[in-house]
């Protein structure tokens, strides 16, 4: 088995809250989808309640709007994860010890580093998908046993929309995972420095921001970070990426670049011994 696969498997296995939240999420799918089906009123309650309200029912817009709305659940709830694995996977480590027997391994800082990065920025999205698709196919059942295509989800009567919008969301979740990579880098810095990196880093905004408001009289730097950290939930709510990208300077993306480059660079450093501080840190 190639390292970086069993790596993958390790951080799997060690993490397990990264599946456990989603089938969770996915069972009380189930308890609801059970709900449908077991509904024999269901399609004339959905039908009624829409000519009540005056709507023809390829007028509404619902149908695009909960494929939207799913990507953007599973998507939170992935990055949510995300947030929950990166700051503790190296700590995690250097807290058990494991950490001097992964050196000590023909495993280099590099790629200890790259398979936390995928795990976080890849994997977990990948396992959160399981709930886009599960949905699709769901609602597709829903209209194969009832005895008329239910109109709310008349998109949603082909495997073939599972299957793209499914590829869909992955795409999307892809570039979350480019715009979250130097936030990744610098809290994986910040978690072999610290025992809250979450906590530091929210405060450290926020105090830089009113500094910079309060003694230099200018919102640049609380621009800088409402640009940056808005930039994941950007991509993952908004549909048109052009305008998306708009939304963040050329400037503020390059030093958001350049910050993330060097933070992984300093986490290589760090990870490689086991006295870690901000002084040992500067000292290099």
């Amino acid at each position: 088995m190639h390292a970086s696969v069993y790596m993958l498997e390790k951080e799997w296995i060690e993490h397990k809250v990264v599946t456990r939240i989603p089938l969770f999420v996915l069972a009380c799918m189930l308890v609801l989808f059970i709900g449908l089906l077991s509904n024999g009123n269901l399609q004339s309650n959905l039908s009624f309640e829409m000519s009540y309200s005056g709507f023809e029912p390829l007028d509404l817009q619902f149908v695009d709007q909960f494929s939207s709305f799913m990507i953007v659940v599973a998507g939170a709830l992935s990055i949510l994860l995300s947030t929950l694995y990166i700051p503790k996977t190296l700590r995690k480590e250097r807290q058990e010890g494991s950490s001097m027997f992964w050196r000590s391994m023909p495993v280099s800082n590099l790629k200890t580093h790259g398979v936390k990065l995928a795990f976080g920025l890849l994997v977990i999205p990948v396992v959160c998908s399981v709930l886009v698709i599960a949905s699709d196919v769901m609602f597709w059942l829903v209209n194969m046993v009832t005895d008329d295509a239910i109109p709310l989800l008349f998109h949603q009567r082909s495997l073939l929309f599972a299957v793209t919008h499914w590829l869909s969301y992955l795409g999307q979740m892809l570039l979350v995972a480019v715009a979250l990579l130097p936030l990744a880098c610098i809290t994986l810095l910040l978690s072999q420095l610290v025992n809250s990196p979450i906590l530091v880093m929210f405060i450290g905004v926020y105090a830089l921001k009113w500094l910079s408001l309060g003694l230099f009289g200018t919102e640049v730097v609380g621009d800088f970070f409402h640009q940056v950290l808005g930039l994941p939930l950007n991509i993952l709510m908004d549909a048109n990426l052009s305008e998306v990208m708009t939304q963040i300077s050329t400037v503020n993306a390059l030093i958001y670049i350049v910050l993330g480059v060097v933070s992984f660079m300093l986490s290589l450093m760090c990870y490689q011994t086991d006295d870690v501080s901000w002084r040992t840190l500067l000292q290099r």
